[in-house]
């Protein structure tokens, strides 16, 4: 394959050639699309174009992975519509009046974030909307309205944790919720909520990891003075720390295990027992590019595959081996559940 990614720097260049921009951009794509058309490795997995090549005015702008379905977001102004993703096609599922923010899911059920305007208040005044599905996307209803929350994390059916201005979480499938209090300010942009060991809740982020049971009133903290955490999953911490990206099982005595010394941040972890799943992002791309980078190790961090997935930084992973990514070019790229 080395000829083939040196005749397609050749072609690169050819696209900075005004005489031969459109015939670069032609020949570009169709050499790219064909040293792509096996997929690509990913450790336990090969991800497998899905369904023709995106237009640019239709990229989408997050994707999402549950146990049983696949959806990537896009959204315009005060709308914003949702598509579920198959193996040849993708499809609008539904579509919002607001911007929808995320989605979580567990247990079979997805919950969302809908932002939009107050209908009363100052011009800028928004409320957050929570909507919940109970068939895999096909239909929503309205649930609770918070206020100043940006970021859901669904533990089952039930219980939904959200991140804002402040920490809340909902015991009734998100119809209400209530703060729970730690110490310092929250940061919404900084910290992030992530799944735990033995049904725990993490918060990570400036002040450390905070673990959080029985709906938030029991806590414990670890200030991680030797460590940046970034993401969380399954028990399994991923961090910067000295050397490079880490990862460290939340147990007694285990140790930090970098996985790469690339300048990269962490945009998605997936753990099942043993396998875990990284994809990093470079922290400079002008300097560093823009290629996510996909980390696989099947023995707890011990030993690891890397592979340059030549796809942008905005990839979902669930589970042992699901996923879906696209190309810079728009086309999707992922092996979904049930596939």
């Amino acid at each position: 394959m080395n000829w083939a990614r040196h005749l397609l720097k050749v072609l690169v260049f050819l696209l900075l050639s005004p005489c031969l921009l459109c015939l670069g951009s032609g020949v570009y794509i169709w050499v790219h699309s064909a040293l792509r058309e096996r997929g690509i490795h990913m450790g336990n997995s090969v991800w497998m174009p899905l369904g023709p090549r995106l237009e640019q005015r239709h990229l989408p702008n997050h994707f999402y992975v549950g146990a049983h379905s696949a959806f990537f977001t896009r959204d315009w102004g005060e709308h914003s519509a949702l598509w579920r993703i198959g193996p040849h096609w993708t499809r609008r599922e539904a579509s919002f009046e607001g911007a929808l923010l995320t989605l979580t899911s567990a247990e079979g059920v997805w919950f969302g974030l809908v932002s939009k305007p107050a209908p009363d208040g100052p011009r800028d005044a928004r409320i957050f909307q929570v909507i919940r599905s109970l068939d895999e996307g096909v239909n929503w209803e309205e649930r609770g309205r918070t206020s100043g929350m940006s970021s859901l994390l669904a533990v089952s059916s039930e219980e939904v944790w959200g991140l804002g201005t402040e920490l809340q979480v909902s015991t009734d499938g998100g119809l209400t919720f209530s703060s729970v209090s730690l110490p310092g300010a929250r940061d919404r942009i900084q910290e992030r909520l992530a799944r735990g060991a033995d049904g725990t809740v993490w918060l990570l982020g400036h002040a450390g990891l905070f673990r959080l049971s029985d709906q938030g009133r029991t806590w414990t903290h670890e200030p991680l003075r030797e460590a940046e955490p970034q993401a969380g999953d399954g028990g399994v911490l991923a961090a910067r720390v000295e050397g490079g990206l880490a990862i460290r099982r939340d147990s007694p005595g285990e140790p930090w295990r970098v996985f790469t010394a690339l300048p990269h941040r962490v945009s998605a972890l997936a753990v099942v027992g043993d396998t875990v799943r990284v994809v990093t992002h470079p922290s400079d791309p002008f300097k560093d590019g823009w290629d996510a980078w996909y980390h696989h190790s099947e023995d707890g961090g011990r030993t690891w595959e890397h592979t340059n997935t030549e796809l942008t930084p905005h990839i979902a992973l669930y589970g042992r081996e699901w996923g879906v990514g696209r190309e810079l070019l728009g086309q999707l790229y992922g092996r979904l559940p049930g596939g």
